[in-house]
């Protein structure tokens, strides 16, 4: 009789200790928000950033998780796999949400499905850059010089999301730049200031050091708004209204996470854009800080980005095997 009633009292104290894990308020322990590339970059000094201040605000640590791979695909599998209580944050951009699904016939995660939209973080726009000895100032000079000679002017692109972007370019203009594919943006760049390349398209934090030192030209930014740390340079909008292929950062969590964890969450990530040393820190590195108003919102400019993007990988008809 008096094992049964240890039994039963040992019972009882786990499910009370039990209960008061869940009653307390999110979030109670230690987040993990994973970056789906290498240390260093845009994403990885964003996420950084983004995890100091809600640990901050959260008065919890949280840990940035370094997971590179496919495009974005190793990370985003993670997140999609983890369980949905708000402890596992996916830094997603683009490419992850509205790209990845239309490049690759087999894709491990559906972005439409697998994923709770938390909040567009920030954008970070690429360039269309030229040679120095490149005889172009402006767009309008590229489609004349292509036009003059069709199918002949090489342009240099390292990733999918430059594909997609030449790829509207073509639509918009109505021309059929050559795309030169590079490993990478840094072998690009050397290629250009070889004379091996007479344009290309290129990350800001990339292209924006070169520029400044006068040993490439930044033609043109392929998000919608003028880079606050380079005011003088327009953007491929202002000659054809409406494009827009900057590249963004999001915040995703598992589908199924419980709605009021997604609302904090977007609460206290939109206050810190809204912090002026962060945004000082961010537009330093080319980072243009951009929340939203709900995660409802950024859920429909979700969608919206999917169906130009979708129409424009289609036209141009890259896959990824």
């Amino acid at each position: 009789m008096r094992s049964t009633v240890k039994f039963i009292a040992a019972a009882l104290a786990i499910l009370a200790s039990v209960s008061l894990a869940a009653a307390q308020p999110y979030p109670n322990r230690t987040i993990t928000l994973i970056v789906p590339f290498a240390p260093g970059g845009p994403a990885d000094v964003l996420g950084r950033i983004i995890g100091q201040k809600l640990s901050e605000e959260f008065g919890q640590q949280v840990v940035v998780d370094n997971r590179s791979g496919a495009n974005t695909i190793v990370g985003a599998q993670a997140v999609a796999r983890a369980k949905p209580d708000g402890y596992t944050l996916l830094l997603a951009i683009d490419g992850t949400l509205v790209m990845n699904p239309f490049l690759y016939a087999k894709l491990p995660y559906d972005p439409f499905k697998d994923f709770e939209p938390v909040t567009l973080v920030a954008a970070v726009p690429s360039a269309i850059t030229a040679a120095i000895t490149t005889p172009v100032e402006t767009i309008k000079d590229i489609v004349a010089l292509e036009k003059a000679k069709p199918g002949t002017l090489q342009i240099g692109v390292s990733t999918p999301t430059s594909q997609v972007a030449i790829g509207l370019l073509n639509m918009r203009a109505g021309i059929k730049l050559t795309m030169i594919p590079y490993r990478g943006g840094t072998t690009q760049i050397t290629s250009m200031l070889a004379g091996d390349i007479p344009i290309g398209h290129e990350s800001v934090n990339v292209s924006l050091p070169l520029y400044r030192e006068k040993k490439i030209k930044i033609i043109a930014l392929t998000g919608q708004k003028r880079l606050e740390l380079a005011p003088e340079i327009p953007t491929i909008s202002e000659t054809f209204p409406g494009f827009d292929m900057g590249i963004w950062q999001s915040v995703v969590v598992p589908a199924g996470t419980p709605k009021e964890i997604v609302t904090r969450l977007h609460a206290a990530i939109n206050k810190i854009l809204d912090m002026p040393d962060v945004r000082e820190r961010l537009t330093k590195v080319g980072i243009q800080p951009s929340g939203s108003q709900s995660p409802e919102e950024f859920a429909a400019f979700v969608r919206s980005q999917a169906q130009t993007r979708s129409e424009v990988i289609k036209a141009v008809g890259i896959k990824i095997e």
